[in-house]
This record gives C-alpha cells, structure tokens and sequence, in this order.
C-alpha cells in the first residue's frame, strides 16, 4: 500500500554523482579496488546489498552494481582517487532521500554508502561536529543532549549534510537561520582525492557555493555546525488539526495573515485525498518555540474551523516524530514509488489554491492508484534568513520564499505514474506565474527540485552569481564527476 502522501514530507538528501566526461573515461576498466580497501567493497552477492544500497525513492532511481563502505576520510581519498580513473559511475549517499530524477543516470554504477560516517558531537566551543551519515534525527538529539540547538528540516530520517548543501529549511529558521548558515567548516574529498577543509578561512570561496550548491564539488566526510542554546528549554507547542473542504479559503486565508510569521512559529499544510473513504483530508501543524499559551494565541485563530483539535508541549527531540499526528516520521519508509516538485510562493492565492486542491481530488478520482499524491505546504518564518546579505551564500532565495508548495505524486503502477507526474509537473507550472506565486522570477528549493527546472530557479538568475558557481565548477569539478544532481555548467555561457 502506498505511503498517505501527508507522510511524504522526507524529501531532501545530499548526493554526489560522477559520470565522467570522455577526456577521463576507459583509462581503468579492468584493474581491481584498491587493497587498501580490501573489505569494504561489496558486489549484488552481498547479503546485505539490497539494504544498502535502497533510496527512499524507487521513482527512476539510480541503479547499483557494487558499493562502497568507506570507514574514514582516507578510505574515502583512496576510493575516489581509484574511481576517477575508471569508466565507473559512482553515487555517494548519507540519507538516501534524494528523489531527483536527474540521479537516475546513473546506472549499473558504484555506490558510496557513507552510514559508517553517522556519527555526532559538540565540541567544547558549542560547535557540533557531524559525520556525513548522521540523520536530522542524530542532530537533533546530539545538540538537546548538550542544551544547545541548530535548524534541522522536519524529517527526522533525512541525512543532515546532504539537506544542508542545498539550504536547509526548518522551523526553527526564523531565529537560527538556514541548516547551512550555521555550517562553520566542512572536511571533503574531492575528485581525485584530494582531501582539504573548507570554511571562511580555507577555500572560502568554495566555502560559498558548498552551502546552497554543495552537492556540485566533491563528497562530505563531516562537517562542524555553530549552536545555540535550547529555546524555551527544548519545549515547543505543537497543535495539530484536521479540516473539512467548506473551511479550506478561511485556512489558506488566516495562514496568509499571519505572513510575515513571528520568528517562533511554524505551519505546516498537508492535502491528500483518502480515496477508501471518499474524503479530502486537509491537516494543519501549528509550532511554536514556547509556552503553550504563547503557542495557543495563533492556534486558537484556525480551531474554530476545525473538525479535530490535538495540541501538546513537546520536547524538540521529540517534535519531527509527533508532528502532523506523527504523519512525518512515518513517511521514512524507504523503496516506494515518490516523485515531486517544487515551487516557493510569496503567499496562498485562495482562489488559485481552492482550484489546485479541487484538481488533485478529481486525478486521484480518476486515477485511483495515485492515491498516495498530495500537496505539501513549508510556512517557515524568515527573520534570520533575511538578516544575512544575498551574497552571504550560494542559496539564492533570501527575501524570495514564505511558502515553499511540494507536488508530491505518488503512485502503484504505470497509469498512477504517468497522470500523477502529468498533475504535479502542470500545477507546478502554473504556480510559476506571478499570478500564482507572487514572485515576478521562479523560486525552486534546489532540496526539493525535479529534472525540468530552469537551472537559474534553483540557483538564482543574477549573471554575477551564475558566473561565480561556474567558476567553481570548473576549479573544484573540471571533469564534471559531481553533476547528476542539478548541475551547475562549467561556462557560464551554458545557463538556461
């Protein structure tokens, strides 16, 4: 049975991919891995294969014929070092979420697996050093652990460094910040093994593009992360509530209301329709970072228009599992059929949004194993995104995102497939619109980007900032070994 779409808000992963370019390919087919790394290369014979190398998407997935179990940085050197002078194609994985249909060319390919980089602490300066294998979930308790906290996404089962590299979205962003705003040093490997630091005092140029871009330059072995103490002592209100169809335009219209959010609150929408029974289900999760009755003064605006009403403090370990009636934490389940797409609204236009929801509810209908669609809606505050310049990271969307909206298609066979990515792919379009997303250029959350985006949505479209990934591009990746993950062209000339 497929995954309720209202689950399915696990989308981010960091992957790094390499098809390399012909200058490099067919100088090593036959020789064998390294002895180095004798038992730590597995082929499908492997008990365990199937296990490790499974993405939470099956939607055209990357496909594997060996994988890769580096146990540290030089393990890893050694790896990529062997495998640029190979006509391989290799794929590295933290979280496995990256459900990108651009990772689908690699096939038959080398995966490399960095689970035995899950690993978490916080230094003695407050810093947290996360190994690249580490779940949000692993941060998150980390840091509470030591009474501090970082901005993490909502899923708890996604890989912390790959969500970082494109951003990092969370609802505690209003105050602390995007994931990668708080990155403070990052140890990598690049193409040819070459293993170096990067931050604001090494490589620091590179340092700008690993966060907002990072997947484009190399592999992350672990990176350090700057921390805060706890908001409220860990306690944050979460009230969750269930809607009908006749109270859709008073939500949407409230949520808008609300806009810009106080930097402690967060919504969180989700819209499916329950085909067994018939019904459209529209939930709604309410944060806040601190006490109830403060968290209370914005719940209390949506309850009257609700059919089920569920509100607890909770410890921030605990949130990303009890949210959206544990909805969540539950879409963690790997190897089912996801696909989605992306686009960052400045508000919910009511009449264009009532027309959206009204026409997932007549695809499902008319396409019944496409029940697991549905739309998902980020409404974070901005306050310490904002703070920061433009130019103060690769991520292009400060000052340009209140809600990011996710298409999610979801399906059980060949018909599921095609009407619920024909239904994600037009609506997507639409909201491209300034009609739609308020927004005179296309905003994309390069974390939750599709294959059919203009590179410039996910990137930005300044020429100065275009020109600026490219360069790095072509200095830190010249064979382009990292660019099946929304890649960044060498030139800038080859922009869209």
């Amino acid at each position: 049975m497929a995954r309720l779409a209202v689950l399915a808000l696990a989308l981010l992963a960091g992957s790094a991919t390499a098809v390399p370019t012909s200058s490099l390919r067919c100088r090593n087919t036959t020789s064998a891995w390294p002895e180095a790394l004798a038992g730590k290369v597995y082929d499908r014979s492997w008990p365990n294969f199937v296990n490790a190398t499974t993405r939470w998407s099956t939607h055209m997935a990357p496909t594997f014929y060996e994988v890769f179990l580096p146990e540290t940085i030089e393990d890893l050197s050694i790896g990529l070092s062997y495998l640029s002078t190979t006509d391989k194609q290799w794929l590295a994985m933290s979280g496995g979420h990256g459900y990108s249909p651009t990772l689908g060319a690699v096939q038959n390919g080398t995966l490399i697996n960095m689970r035995n980089f899950q690993y978490s602490y916080v230094n003695n300066d407050f810093t947290m050093t996360v190994g690249s294998g580490s779940k949000f979930r692993d941060m998150v308790n980390t840091a509470a652990a030591s009474g501090r906290e970082v901005n993490v996404g909502n899923c708890p089962c996604v890989g912390g460094l790959g969500a970082t590299l494109g951003g990092g979205l969370g609802r505690l962003q209003g105050l602390r910040g995007l994931t990668s705003d708080a990155l403070t040093a990052v140890r990598m490997v690049l193409w040819n093994g070459t293993i170096i630091e990067a931050s604001e005092e090494s490589h620091a140029d590179l340092f700008w593009g690993l966060r907002g871009a990072g997947q484009n330059f190399g592999i992350i072995a672990e990176a350090d992360y700057r921390t805060w103490p706890l908001t409220n002592g860990g306690m944050h209100y979460s009230a969750d509530m269930i809607f009908d169809r006749s109270n859709l335009s008073t939500l949407i219209e409230t949520s808008n209301a609300l806009l810009p959010l106080d930097a402690r609150l967060a919504l969180q929408h989700s819209y499916f329709y329950d085909v067994a029974n018939s019904r459209l289900m529209i939930g709604l999760n309410v944060i806040y970072a601190g006490p109830m009755e403060e968290g209370q003064v914005y719940s209390s605006l949506f309850r009257p228009h609700s059919q089920l009403f569920v509100e607890q403090q909770i410890h921030w370990t605990g949130l990303n599992d009890a949210a959206l009636f544990g909805g969540i934490a539950n879409g963690c389940t790997p190897g089912e059929p996801t696909n989605q797409r992306n686009i960052m609204t400045r508000d919910l236009h009511p009449e264009h949004f009532l027309e959206l929801i009204d026409s997932l509810v007549e695809m499902v209908q008319a396409n019944p194993t496409a029940n697991g669609s549905a739309i998902m809606i980020e409404t974070f505050p901005v306050q310490a995104v904002d703070a920061q310049p433009t130019d103060y990271t690769a991520f292009p969307h400060r000052n340009a995102f209140a809600n990011a909206i996710v298409f999610h298609a979801e399906y059980l066979d060949a018909a599921g497939d095609v009407a619920s990515n024909a239904w994600a792919s037009e609506w997507r379009d639409r909201w491209y619109s300034p009609e739609y997303s308020g927004y005179n250029e296309q905003h994309v959350y390069q974390n939750y980007a599709n294959e059919d985006e203009p590179l410039s949505a996910l990137y930005g479209t300044e020429p100065w900032r275009q020109q600026r990934l490219s360069s790095l591009k072509a200095s830190y990746d010249p064979h382009g070994f990292f660019s099946n993950w929304h890649a960044i062209p060498a030139s800038a000339d080859e922009w869209a």
